[in-house]
């Protein structure tokens, strides 16, 4: 401090001893008031010269530098003598000091900001303002003068607004709810990502844009009463539903609450408003709504009645068409166990079973009881039911429907009652298939051998007449017998039927053409046949059927050689077979009464038979579960379709 002030007195010294000893006191004076001015002044100024070193400062550069300033006269300027930041906080390289930069560019710098760096991390941050020093009437600077201020609160305050304003903006655009700033007039000064989501517009669509523009109909005027009441003081905010239509026309539902932003003064400014959608809610209120009247209206028009029962299943509620349909009157079961009054069709062991599945809270279905009024009256019921648990999965009870079964458990008995009286029937036809197929054919058996006999011992002394009626008798037999065989097959369909399982239908169809070689060959016949299917048949059955098919198709040929071919179209549950000839064909009026028994279509001299095959063959297909028909054209062929379902393992 002292060589500065002796480098300053040396100055003053030959600057005064050039001048006139008059201006001697006066340029003192002057000198003296300059430096009380500039170690008033709050800001610091540094002098640099030529060589941009420090040649003079105030007291307020001492201050706000933190260095004597006796230290920093004749080094390049504090930057050199402390760690420095630029405004990032990125280290000040030395090109980047003021002076050099004014020096350098021949400009003055105004607000440059760098930051000196505190041992203790902190930063001291300064605005640095330059300009050069000449000379009246020079061109050429003699020194660079350097002004300094602390802005250290000001940037600590401007930080503290931007990260207030930051924050700001990140609550604002990242709240969950639609938020919105409205001028007095109700048009949206300020939007959050939110709010655009929920109205389906643009941020662009809704600024200036009055809310009543995107206001539901109904709703458009609602904001306005409301409004009025924040206006006058009677509310600090408002909440309420309103109905809004997004960009695409649809409705959407918010909770809108409303607050009112006023000036210093109390006069208001605008109005924050936050929207909730509650679309969601209120669609999820309205099927709620709708269910419970589907629920009325079902409980209501059902045959069927509702109940409910508490976690000691005790019965809590029981809807009146349970009164209306049974004539039991609830009273008698309200606030009591099911098993609290006596089932007729139940035990004490079917009592436990039901008690012991409520208990795992297990649903039911079809729990049929035979209760008895306190009038004798007695009515089946037939219950189902599931537990109930509330939100935390604790179990709070049963509830289910219950429906009236009187009249299907009589139909049922009168059922079985058919089906023992048809199992009775049946078995009397078994014993009558017996006597037919033993007693009633030994008879003819006599009557055609004692014929032939006859025939035989005494045929030289008979005419032509009596031997003609003698082959009379014997033919009659045979027909005779082979009508009762015939018979007894077509009653033994379903009684000596095996039982149903896959078959390949191949077999039997090559097992029925193995049966009919003879008439094949004596016919020159040719059969074919595509791939055929698997299917549940009577194997046994299905090759008599096919044996028949066949056999008719030999029996009613025409003059051509026969063609019969066989094939397979696959279904929904089940496969359609045809057998297809060539035959003398059929007329359409005939193509029911040919599956009937004893229906013949032509004589018997020209084609033997009973009448009796497509009948039996009938009852097979139907066994089975399917269907047989016939489609013929007179004079060009025949061809009978059947169908048989579908083996389990291909279904």
């Amino acid at each position: 401090m002292a060589r500065a002030r002796q480098a300053r007195k040396t100055k003053a010294e030959v600057a005064v001893a050039a001048l006139r000893p008059a201006d001697d006191a006066r340029l003192r004076e002057s000198e003296e008031r300059f430096r009380a001015i500039v170690n008033s002044a709050n800001d610091g100024i540094l002098v640099y010269d030529r060589d941009l070193k420090v040649s003079s400062g105030n007291l307020a550069a001492e201050r706000i530098i933190g260095l004597p300033l006796a230290d920093m006269i004749g080094k390049p300027g504090f930057t050199s003598m402390l760690p420095c930041v630029r405004a990032d906080g990125t280290p000040l390289p030395p090109e980047e000091r003021p002076t050099r930069i004014t020096f350098r560019s021949g400009l003055p710098l105004t607000d440059q900001v760098i930051g000196i760096k505190r041992p203790d991390g902190s930063i001291t941050w300064l605005s640095i303002n330059t300009g050069f020093l000449r000379r009246p009437g020079e061109l050429e600077f003699y020194g660079i003068v350097s002004t300094i201020s602390d802005i250290t609160a000001k940037r600590m305050a401007e930080d503290a607004l931007r990260k207030s304003e930051e924050r700001f903006r990140q609550t604002f655009e990242l709240a969950g709810s639609g938020i919105a700033h409205v001028d007095l007039e109700g048009r949206f000064i300020l939007v959050n990502r939110k709010l655009c989501e929920i109205l389906g517009y643009e941020e662009r669509e809704l600024i200036g844009r009055s809310v009543k523009d995107i206001s539901h109909p109904d709703d458009r005027d609602l904001t306005d009463g409301k409004r009025a009441e924040l206006r006058a003081h009677a509310a600090r905010s408002l909440r309420f539903e309103k109905r809004y239509l997004k960009r695409d026309g649809s409705i959407v539902w918010v909770d809108l609450a409303i607050a009112l932003v006023r000036g210093d003064d109390g006069r208001p400014l605008h109005e924050i408003a936050i929207f909730d959608d509650i679309t969601d809610t209120k669609n999820a209120e309205t099927a709620l709504r709708d269910s419970e009247e589907r629920f009325r209206s079902l409980t209501q028009l059902s045959s069927d009645w509702y109940w409910e029962q508490d976690e000691e299943f005790r019965l809590r509620f029981m809807s009146v068409r349970m009164a209306e349909r049974t004539g039991l009157a609830p009273s008698a079961y309200l606030g009591r166990k099911r098993w609290d009054r006596p089932a007729l069709n139940l035990t004490e062991e079917d009592w436990a079973r039901h008690r012991a599945q409520l208990e795992r809270h297990e649903s039911f279905r079809d729990f049929e009881m035979l209760r008895a009024g306190d009038d004798g009256k007695k009515a089946w019921v037939s219950l189902s039911g599931e537990p109930i648990f509330d939100a935390s999965g604790k179990f709070t009870g049963y509830r289910g429907v219950g429906k009236d079964i009187t009249e299907r458990k009589e139909a049922e008995a009168e059922l079985r009652r058919a089906h023992d009286e048809l199992a009775r029937s049946n078995s009397e036809l078994e014993q009558f298939a017996y006597v037919a197929s033993h007693d009633l054919q030994e008879p003819l058996r006599m009557v055609s051998s004692y014929t032939q006999l006859l025939l035989r011992r005494y045929g030289d002394r008979l005419d032509g007449d009596a031997k003609e009626f003698m082959a009379f008798i014997v033919d009659g037999a045979s027909r005779m017998k082979q009508l009762i065989e015939d018979l007894l097959a077509y009653s033994r369909v379903g009684t000596r039927g095996k039982e149903l399982k896959p078959v390949a239908v191949e077999a039997p169809l090559r097992r029925a053409i193995t049966n009919l070689r003879a008439g094949i060959e004596e016919s020159g016949a040719s059969i074919s046949f595509d791939a055929l299917p698997t299917v549940m048949a009577d194997e046994m059955q299905i090759a008599q059927l096919f044996q028949n098919l066949l056999g008719n198709a030999l029996k009613f040929r025409s003059a051509s050689v026969p063609r019969i071919h066989v094939a397979a179209a696959e279904k929904d549950k089940e496969w359609e077979f045809s057998v297809a000839d060539n035959g003398i064909g059929i007329e359409p009026q005939y193509f029911e009464r040919i599956f009937m028994v004893f229906q013949r279509l032509h004589n018997k001299g020209e084609y033997p038979g009973t009448g009796i095959g497509l009948a039996i063959y009938k009852k097979v297909v139907e066994r089975h579960g399917g269907r047989i028909w016939v489609s013929s054209t007179l004079g060009e062929g025949t061809t009978f379709h059947f169908t048989l379902p579908k083996a389990k393992e291909n279904a």
